[in-house]
């Protein structure tokens, strides 16, 4: 980018002073945004191969143990952390895709919102 466009996390700053300046800032946002959403489609697959990994293990497990009083008891213990502890493993490993998409978003919701009033300011000015 040029000195006309600034994207600092979630906050974008232009500058420009002509309607034709505008119109260049409007063609490097939306390239900017066609950058953003492929990003974000690569979180989203990285996402999607961890909890297909994690349908996989649980396909894979059997069913918990049945009857057998006490010591079928502490076996369904056993086994009901067990799978407590894949899906906190489930959830931490998508922690940090998830904030990452959720920045992504912010960036393309600013993005748009920049859009919006840059296209307004032509409107008005032309």
């Amino acid at each position: 980018m040029n000195d006309f466009v600034k994207i600092n996390n979630d906050e974008i700053s232009v500058s420009f002073n002509t309607v034709p300046e505008a119109k260049l800032i409007i063609k490097q946002l939306k390239l900017k945004k066609k950058e953003f959403n492929l990003l974000k489609k690569q979180v989203i697959q990285e996402q999607k191969q961890i909890r297909s990994q994690y349908t996989d293990s649980i396909r894979r497990q059997g069913s918990k143990f049945r009857g057998g009083g006490g010591v079928g008891k502490f076996i369904r213990t056993v086994q009901t952390a067990s799978r407590d502890a894949q899906r906190r493993n489930l959830a931490r490993e998508l922690e940090p895709l998830e904030k990452k998409k959720f920045e992504i978003e912010s960036v393309i919701n600013a993005i748009n919102q920049t859009l919006l009033q840059i296209e307004s300011f032509l409107l008005e000015n032309q």
